[in-house]
Order: structure tokens, then sequence, then C-alpha cells
């Protein structure tokens, strides 16, 4: 059966379509990978690539502050050492559903020093009335054991884009029935939506940590960063040969917010086989 989804690269991204609208694009710098941008279906950015004061928000986004001591959060700041997640490994594929990145990236310091392997897995698809990417990521002990210190710099998110902020008349709000980010940050909810007036257009982005994920208090910030990070919670031990997953699914949507967008994408999110 022929596919409507495509795969290209062009300037260092690899961009995902469907029916020749852009989804988004797996974005690879020296120093990172990052998923940046995504389209709503009437071609809307839901997503910012670096903001000035932290540069090192790009997109949708992994890293980890305090693993073994080393910091894999802020790559791309200026003034932390410029640790690195390098690409060793890259498969592609495309069909009938959708368009599946796996990447093996190897996490190291600046002196080359490798501390984890990591395995991401992105994926784009096309769903009536939006626009999906999952990523899920592997983070692999074959380097000996690995300690993930306490801290709120980590985890797996987003940063959206600056209309949406909430300075700039853009709203969170949750499954729970919270809006705005005093209400949201600390609380536990399936997902939660960010979402705004961007050029004259409403938009929105709903982050959905799966299923399969433990349920940890939201952060959630009026300037745009929401992660799921169990770390800000909680250290967490690894021992050599095992592996710490990570995965969420993300939804970006046209029109105005009223909560149900987010409970949509969640019930497919959910009723998703894979």
């Amino acid at each position: 059966m022929e596919t409507k989804y495509s795969l290209v690269e062009k300037t260092g991204r690899f961009w995902a379509s469907h029916e020749d609208r852009l989804i988004g694009a797996i974005s690879i710098s020296g120093l990172k990978t990052y998923t940046y941008p995504f389209f709503t279906p009437e071609g809307n950015i839901v997503l910012q690539e670096c903001p000035p004061d932290h540069s090192h928000h790009q997109g949708i986004m992994v890293g980890q502050d305090f693993v073994n001591g080393h910091n894999f959060w802020a790559i791309n700041h200026a003034i932390y050492p410029k640790n690195y997640q390098k690409q060793e490994g890259w498969q592609e594929s495309v069909d009938e559903n959708g368009v599946t990145i796996t990447q093996d990236l190897r996490w190291a310091t600046n002196d080359g020093q490798a501390v984890l392997q990591e395995q991401r897995q992105t994926r784009f698809e096309a769903w009536e009335g939006c626009h999906f990417i999952e990523v899920t990521t592997t983070w692999h002990a074959i380097y000996g054991a690995l300690y993930l210190g306490k801290t709120k710099e980590g985890g797996l998110g987003m940063r959206v884009h600056p209309l949406l902020e909430t300075p700039w008349g853009g709203q969170i709000r949750s499954s729970a029935g919270n809006i705005g980010a005093e209400k949201v940050f600390d609380s536990l909810a399936d997902w939660i939506e960010v979402s705004g007036n961007v050029s004259g257009r409403d938009i929105g982005v709903v982050m959905m940590p799966h299923p399969s994920m433990k349920p940890i208090p939201w952060f959630a910030r009026d300037y745009g960063i929401h992660l799921y990070g169990p770390m800000r919670h909680e250290p967490v031990a690894v021992k050599a040969g095992e592996k710490f997953v990570l995965r969420v699914g993300f939804a970006a949507y046209d029109g105005k917010s009223d909560g149900t967008q987010g409970a949509r994408a969640w019930e497919k999110y959910k009723a998703r086989k894979s």
C-alpha cells in the first residue's frame, strides 16, 4: 500500500510530512538532537527553538543534569561545559501510518568520557484534527552504573512558542481541570495543554506522558518550559547493564482551546496499540 507519509533531509533537519503537509522535524547539531519544528495541520508552529535566556531549551528535548555528576541538561548553553549527545546510529522507516526515526546517541563529557548510551525513537503521525509526535528515550547504562541526581533540570519536555507563554496571553490547562501555571505546577494530571494566539490564529499543543509512565507532579512554567522529569522528586539509580525509559506524546492542533482537544488526544493516545 502506498504511504502518504514522507521523510526528507534539508539543512540539518529531517522533515516528516503527511500528504505534503509538514508535521515536524528532527534537528541535529554538533552537540545534541531535538525535535523542532512541530506544526499544526494548518502549518502553525507550536514550539520554540533556543530562547536567548535558556538557549538549551530547544523544541521537544531530552536531557538531564547530575548524571554521575555531569550536566547533560544545559547542552548548548554558553556558560556550561560542552558536554554532548553524539549520534552514532540512525534508522528510519516510513509506513502507511507514520514516520519513525530511531537514533543511537552517546552521552559524553567535553573531554570525551562516555557516560551513557541513549536510544531515542521519534514517531510522527497525522491524526484527525491534530498532528502527533511521540518521543521514547531509553538510557542504557553500558559504561557502568548511573546515578541520576535529584534536580528539576532534566527529563523529557517541550519549550512552547513564545506567544503561547502566559505573559503574551497563553494559557496552561490540565486534564484535572486546573488552569494557569500556579495551579497546574506540582499537580497530578494525565495531560497538560498550552494554547494561545499566534499571528491571529488560535493554536495549542498537548503534552501526555505515556500511560506506562509513573504519574508525577507536573513541572509547568508561565515562561514556556513543560517537563516530565521524575528526578525532580527523587534520585534514580540505574545498575550497570540496565536501562531507564521516558516516553511522552505531543499533539498540535488548530482552534481555540476549550478543553476537549486535550481529552480527545489523550483517548487516542491510550488507544494506540504500539
